[in-house]
């Protein structure tokens, strides 16, 4: 590990927490949990920055200039920008801005994320304006490359956004879903098929054995499971429209952790329509399905529609759509069913963050973690750094981050109050907002404050949950964020945040704790929003509280809809927050940082692509352990850092 003291103070400081650090480690073996000590290299650095906002950033950028150089050139210049290079055909066809001559020879990529960079440029608060510039002095490099590379998260996830709605839009959309018996035959000849009567309310509206129950129509993803105590025997008929027709050749549906595609026997497929816009799907289990179970079933098709630019030339394939059912003689409700899926290697799990007290914890410690998985391009985990900021003014804090970056996902400060980000994929979000606000002349500029300042705000200002909480109420968002605060108060909350683009009354600010007392933890059944219990928290990458994000129509036709119809986030997003949920119930009461550390490194939870850190934050001790710079983050030790021995 490297420092930068800019004092002997510092060096006394810094160098006694380190001190205590390794006598920790010999103590107490935390990377005993998991897998056999990583040989790579430690790419992690722990700095210490002090003074005025332009002097931390001088001391940041000459500490680290050729890393910031090594960052910019292999994560912008080498990976993401020829990546968003090839978004501009798709972009160009609905925002005519995009054809002009400014964005051509490859250009559109850097455009884009400068001129958004220069609009966030106008939100940020002077003294981080301040500091990026002695980033950039100090490495020797130009401004407008270090706002750049402290802007192009909110602006990329937003562009990401936007870019995948309109694949989605062009491709295959699903109309409907049919549950049937084929072995049910009405009294009456002219009454609907579908489910039998059984005496049970199967899709839980709160009526038994109505007209059309196995009936999806429209369909709607959910959280939990869609029908409850369907018969074994049952036959399951989608309905697909799209213009450019759909390839029943395309057709693959995943029943639990069975895979069937198009031309197995257990397909059939029925085009129809005047233009052969429509495809009904007829699927039949090959052996039935288990009785008293619950079963995942998974649906995905693509249409004739060949794009050719962006080479390889390729079709428009729809979301993977997940829908959960129970067979007979299970006993629960639907919503007392979680979405949960089964294991499917062609989507990583998202990032995830929990909170523990008192009663979940083995000594009755308050403790945060969190495992971030974003965007890694097996470049970020290289230039990790652990930041302990002394500012003049405010209160003194630590930052996982890289080099080059101001800010980070998540830190703790002096006062013991933790913050943890996670990414909440919404249409909701600036991006989208700055293009219905100028419809004749659109762009793709993001606005707002980014995610990162906050957290940076909160630490040097708050020293409680509930101060950060006023802080982030009324603040511009610039996309979706779920956020989980933590302080040795054992106060825990999760506030869900999105751009409020159309200026609903709740102003895109959802928050919600473990606290049974408050109607606003509770879900519609009474339950709390993301516990197992009175004394955990957990949040992942899609709302719970917020789940009717945005919901724009225009002329009947819906142009924006909430997170659960479109983020390609949304179901691989499920089924982590659910398996950790299961963890921490089956640990409760036996928590500590041995555990937790398990818990993390469960294969399940792990996104091994774009794994970025992982920290453990005991507040109440002002002590964190660390794991980065190795792919997964959680494969590498978890070190300790004292801050508050760093802080003496």
């Amino acid at each position: 590990m490297l420092l930068f003291p800019s004092s002997s103070r510092a060096i006394s400081g810094v160098w006694l927490g380190l001190f205590v650090a390794i006598l920790l480690m010999a103590l107490f073996p935390l990377s005993a949990c998991g897998p056999e000590e990583a040989h790579q290299p430690p790419y992690y650095e722990v700095v210490e920055l002090r003074g005025t906002p332009y002097e931390r950033g001088v001391q940041h950028g000459r500490h680290f200039a050729s890393k910031i150089r090594s960052l910019y050139t292999q994560l912008l210049t080498s990976s993401i920008l020829p990546w968003l290079n090839r978004e501009q055909p798709d972009l160009a066809s609905v925002l005519k801005e995009y054809d002009k001559p400014l964005y051509g020879n490859g250009q559109f990529s850097y455009q884009v994320l400068l001129q958004s960079g220069q609009n966030l440029k106008e939100y940020i608060p002077e003294p981080y304006l301040e500091e990026m510039q002695g980033v950039a002095d100090g490495a020797g490099l130009p401004f407008e490359q270090i706002l750049v590379l402290n802007t192009f998260v909110d602006t990329l996830l937003s562009m990401r956004s936007i870019t995948f709605l309109i694949r989605l839009m062009r491709a295959p959309q699903i109309r409907g879903v049919e549950f049937f018996d084929p072995s049910y035959v009405p009294e009456n000849p002219m009454d609907p098929g579908g489910l039998p009567p059984d005496g049970v309310d199967n899709d839980g509206d709160g009526m038994i054995d109505e007209e059309n129950e196995g009936l999806l129509w429209p369909y709607e993803p959910s959280p939990y499971a869609t029908l409850a105590e369907v018969p074994e025997n049952i036959k399951v008929r989608i309905s697909l429209e799209d213009p450019n027709g759909v390839d029943p050749a395309s057709v693959r549906i995943q029943l639990d952790e069975n895979i069937f595609v198009a031309g197995h026997n257990s397909i059939e497929t029925k085009v129809h329509g005047r233009l052969g816009q429509y495809l009904d799907v007829l699927f039949t289990p090959p052996e039935g399905l288990p009785r008293a179970s619950t079963v995942a079933f998974q649906f995905q098709a693509a249409d004739f529609d060949l794009v050719t630019n962006p080479p390889p030339s390729h079709t428009r394939i729809m979301r993977d759509e997940r829908i959960v059912f129970t067979t007979e003689g299970f006993g629960k409700e639907p919503h007392e069913v979680a979405n949960r899926g089964a294991r499917d290697d062609r989507f990583q799990p998202s990032s995830i963050a929990f909170g523990l007290r008192r009663s979940a914890t083995s000594t009755g410690q308050v403790l945060a973690a969190h495992h971030l998985a974003v965007l890694d391009t097996n470049t970020a985990h290289k230039h990790t750094a652990l930041f302990l900021h002394r500012p003049n003014e405010g209160k003194p804090y630590a930052v996982l981050g890289w080099s080059g970056v101001i800010w980070g996902f998540s830190g703790m400060n002096s006062d013991g109050l933790v913050y943890l980000t996670n990414i909440a994929d919404t249409q909701d979000q600036s991006m989208a907002g700055e293009i219905l606000t100028h419809l004749l002349n659109p762009k793709l500029l993001c606005s707002g404050i980014p995610v990162g300042i906050m957290g940076r705000e909160i630490l040097t200002k708050a020293g409680t949950v509930e101060q950060a909480l006023v802080y982030l109420e009324g603040k511009k968002s610039t996309f979706g964020w779920n956020i989980l605060l933590a302080d040795p108060r054992g106060a825990l909350a999760a506030a869900e945040l999105d751009s409020n683009i159309l200026g609903a009354k709740d102003g895109g600010f959802y928050v919600y704790a473990p606290e049974a007392d408050n109607p606003n933890n509770l879900d519609p059944w009474g339950r709390r929003w993301a516990s197992v219990g009175a004394d955990d928290l957990r949040i992942d990458s899609h709302y719970q509280r917020n789940r009717n994000d945005i919901d724009l129509k225009i002329f009947g036709f819906p142009l924006l809809k909430p997170q659960r119809y479109v983020s390609t986030f949304y179901f691989r997003s499920l089924r982590p927050f659910y398996i950790l949920g299961e963890q921490i119930d089956a640990a409760y009461g036996e928590l500590d940082v041995p555990r937790v550390i398990q818990i993390l490194r469960i294969p399940d939870l792990i996104d091994k692509r774009d794994s970025m850190n992982a920290v453990i934050y005991a507040p109440e001790k002002l002590i964190l352990y660390f794991a980065m710079g190795q792919i997964p983050a959680t494969d590498g030790p978890f070190i300790p850092f004292d801050l508050g021995a760093a802080l003496r």
